[in-house]
């Protein structure tokens, strides 16, 4: 009986910090009038081939930056998602091209390369050695933490190329009040609303350049700028 009462006053800390954080997605929801037109126009032509990657800058705290000098860490190189991650990214965007008619490996004609990277995307794994050891005052204290999202589809056929961006992001608050919420709005489901509701956009916008159609494009102030740098990609696309 002693040790389950220490087992459990062990694992409580990091059951109630896990625990007590809510993720807030920022979403700007697809026109479905115009996926409903997408599916009726016939004369639309799919594209034969969609290359697909996703790269992202890790979370770094305070902790993470001492050593490194101000143009080192502007110049720190993004690296890729998680294998299964990025699988399971492709096969949406294959999934949702596909039934709407934009993407036809042996019928259709061009490239759509759909480029994703976020900056801060983190796992409970990164925060037990980096914001939790910083941040011992978070029952107090509500916390936040953001991962951006920047996508951009570049169209290409008969030799013309075209382009267009999209953005998003989550908010999570870290606070011991937020746990009754927490089954209500995680990060990982959040996440998966965020790309879900990207994918959409990117099929939209994809139509829209392959037609020449206006596409209005949102203004984004919060995403860090940071130099595009040349990795090595071992199992993505591009």
């Amino acid at each position: 009986m002693t040790k389950i009462i220490y087992r459990f006053l062990f694992i409580l800390p990091f059951t109630l910090f896990f625990s007590s954080c809510v993720s807030f997605k920022n979403i700007d929801p697809y026109p479905r009038s115009t996926i409903y037109q997408i599916e009726k126009d016939t004369a639309k032509k799919p594209f034969s081939k969609i290359l697909v990657r996703w790269r992202n800058y890790p979370l770094m705290t305070y902790n993470d930056t001492i050593g490194y000098s101000e143009e080192e860490k502007a110049n720190m190189k993004p690296i890729e998602v998680p294998y299964e991650d990025y699988i399971k990214f492709k096969k949406k965007i294959l999934k949702t091209f596909k039934e709407l008619g934009l993407y036809d490996e042996n019928k259709g004609n061009g490239t759509i390369k759909i480029d994703l990277t976020s900056y801060g995307r983190w796992t409970y794994g990164e925060l037990t050695r980096s914001f939790l050891t910083e941040t011992s005052f978070i029952y107090i204290i509500p916390r936040s933490l953001k991962v951006n999202y920047y996508m951009t589809i570049e169209t290409e056929k008969d030799g013309i190329k075209k382009k267009a961006e999209e953005f998003s992001y989550i908010k999570t608050t870290f606070h011991l009040l937020l746990f009754p919420l927490y089954p209500l709005s995680t990060f990982n489901s959040s996440e998966n609303s965020v790309l879900k509701n990207m994918i959409w956009k990117a099929a939209i916008k994809t139509y829209s350049l392959d037609k020449n159609l206006e596409i209005e494009e949102k203004k984004q102030d919060t995403i860090s700028d940071k130099k595009e740098t040349q990795i090595i990609n071992k199992n993505q696309d591009f």
